[in-house]
């Protein structure tokens, strides 16, 4: 028998259990719906992370590189890192899009924090005021820095690294890269700080903060951050051409012999933030997922009771020569035709749902055709593996047996 008769014949059967079909039907579909839903709006979030993260209004990538004084006899008012010439010779690498010269006042500085035996590097915030949520003491004010007070207040968690309690930290001295501070208030992390630290956006949340002006007081370097910030265009080869740059200022900066120069690679950031996410979402749609597996055992129901309620026909087929195989066939792909459909309509259903969402959402879903392709691949299968038993039952029935 042929296989398009057999798919006729497997139609018809179907149609005619219709409201049997369709209750099966509708398992499928709503899991293959949930799945690609879920899906659809985790990759959307996915990229509007990443994208507000990574990108500039202008929808491009970019890349800081940085340089760092190490010598205390040059004057940082008048030096230059950056020349003409190395600004020209960095838009010329391949990939790149724009070059800027940023040179701007700094907020934050890594500096080495002792008390005792204990030495630690922390990220200290340069400010001329702050209002953090206070656990003891005050916060600092612009009179501090106005006359560049060696004050400093610290995050609870990083005082309980130095003191036994954030209380006991109050007004107790603790050193600076190689300066005293007094500490005058011991304040708790800000929230959305503490939710990206959790989450690993964010590794060197602000654990101190200083008056501005007394930093400049006591640091023998620049106030100033000297950086380029790169653009790059949409196909551009972003890590290696960070490489290239990053040799290239090292051997013909114009300040090699005074400084550093250096960047942090923010493709390594956002591989690791994209790799949570996905796994994020892959969590959940697992758990929607489940329903698919409930879909499957009902669609294995439903053939099972098809096999017992058509044991008359299977008998009269078989002994007007029909074999086992198209007998096998017949029953495998009424389960696959049912989970096929179910997945198409599952997948062009969760299509729906996902856009009709991002319209009360901040970010838009993301489609693919790869998830298309394997939301059928799955359809299939699920009607392959709940269809395949009852379709081998059916074709090794005992013709005798039946007929008797």
């Amino acid at each position: 028998m042929r296989v398009s008769e057999i798919l006729k014949s497997s139609l018809a059967t179907l149609k005619m259990n219709g409201r049997r079909t369709f209750l099966t039907l509708i398992g499928i579909v709503i899991g293959i719906a949930a799945v690609i839903t879920i899906l659809s709006l985790g990759k959307g979030f996915e990229k509007q992370t990443l994208d507000s993260l990574a990108k500039d209004e202008k929808g491009r990538r970019s890349q800081s590189f940085y340089y760092n004084m190490t010598g205390s006899d040059t004057d940082p008012g008048t030096l230059q890192p950056f020349s003409e010439d190395n600004l020209e010779h960095i838009r010329s690498f391949p990939g790149v899009d724009e070059v800027q010269l940023d040179g701007q006042d700094v907020t934050e500085q890594y500096m080495q924090i002792s008390f005792r035996k204990t030495q630690e590097y922390m990220n200290v915030s340069l400010k001329e005021e702050t209002n953090f949520n206070l656990v003891v003491g005050r916060n600092l004010n612009s009179s501090d820095s106005k006359a560049k007070k060696p004050y400093v207040i610290i995050e609870e968690m990083a005082a309980s690294m130095f003191f036994a309690s954030p209380q006991e930290a109050y007004h107790k001295a603790i050193n600076l890269d190689g300066q005293d501070y007094t500490i005058v208030g011991v304040y708790q992390m800000p929230m959305d700080q503490e939710q990206d630290n959790i989450m690993g956006w964010m590794a060197d949340p602000i654990q101190l903060a200083i008056p501005k002006a007394t930093y400049e007081r006591f640091s023998q370097q620049s106030t100033f951050n000297f950086s380029i910030k790169v653009f790059y265009q949409d196909d551009a080869d972003m890590k290696g051409t960070n490489k290239r740059i990053a040799e290239y200022l090292k051997e013909n900066g114009k300040a090699k012999d005074s400084g550093s120069y250096e960047y942090y690679d923010r493709t390594e950031e956002m591989a690791e933030i994209s790799k949570q996410l996905t796994m994020i979402t892959l969590f959940i749609t697992s758990i929607a997922g489940i329903s698919l597996f409930i879909a499957g055992v009902g669609v294995m129901n439903m053939m099972y009771i098809s096999v017992s309620e058509r044991t008359k026909e299977i008998g009269i087929r078989r002994s007007v020569g029909a074999t086992r195989l198209s007998i096998q066939w017949q029953f495998l792909l009424e389960g696959i035709v049912i989970t096929t459909f179910g997945g198409i309509i599952g997948y062009v259903l969760g299509f729906i749902i996902a856009k009709i969402a991002g319209n009360f959402l901040p970010f838009k879903p993301a489609y693919d055709l790869l998830t298309a392709f394997v939301t059928v691949v799955i359809s299939v299968f699920i009607g392959i593996a709940a269809g395949y038993l009852p379709a081998r039952q059916a074709a090794h029935k005992n013709l005798i047996e039946i007929l008797r």
